[in-house]
């Protein structure tokens, strides 16, 4: 199995555009102080056209950017980009995107998965203080008498799970709603969508 990450056209193609479909949903969310993200859109959607390799590219690049705009904050959290990516590409692989069931199913597993990695950085980095909407949930499970680290736990495991459900969902229904020509071009996504 190779390895490495081939620039394709297509890619490069597919790379500007899913960065800059990260850096909007995410300013929008932010904007809003929603509880959600919404930045891994792009990360997702190329993870599943071109692989793992696309997605952790995308994700790299959009984090570097958020980083750069937003604060250093944001930064340490390139490494949910990278899980997300990889876990993707494992649904990708083993048609996680057929159903809607299954699709939401791996929404759910992915953002498990993304919240406890996320609560980790959030709780040793920042003490559970890295901004938006889920520095509300913090606070609020801190005012009902939780210790900061089950707070930042909860906060960051219940929006990781509603943000990457709602971004795979989201990506999915694209994904079975494609022509069979255009979904064709992207053999991944085509094994992931198949029925």
């Amino acid at each position: 199995m190779n390895h490495y990450l081939r620039i394709s056209p297509r890619l490069f193609a597919l790379v500007p555009a899913a960065v800059a479909i990260n850096l909007v949903m995410g300013a929008i969310v932010k904007e809003l102080s929603l509880p959600v993200y919404l930045d891994t859109v792009g990360t997702v959607l190329v993870a599943v056209l071109v692989g793992f390799g696309g997605g952790a590219l995308v994700g790299t690049i959009s984090q570097l950017l958020i980083g750069l705009l937003t604060g250093y904050q944001s930064l340490p959290f390139v490494v949910i980009q990278w899980l997300l990516a990889l876990l993707v590409a494992a649904a990708t692989r083993r048609g996680g995107f057929a159903s809607v069931w299954r699709t939401v199913a791996w929404g759910v597993a992915c953002g498990l998965c993304c919240g406890a990695a996320s609560a980790v950085i959030a709780y040793l980095l920042f003490r559970g203080a890295t901004g938006g909407g889920v520095v509300w949930v913090t606070a609020a499970l801190r005012v009902v008498g939780l210790p900061l680290p089950v707070a930042v736990a909860i906060g960051s495991g219940t929006t990781d799970v509603l943000d990457k459900g709602i971004v795979i969902v989201a990506v999915g229904t694209l994904l079975r709603a494609l022509p069979r020509r255009i979904l064709g071009r992207f053999p991944l996504a085509a094994r992931a969508a198949a029925q």
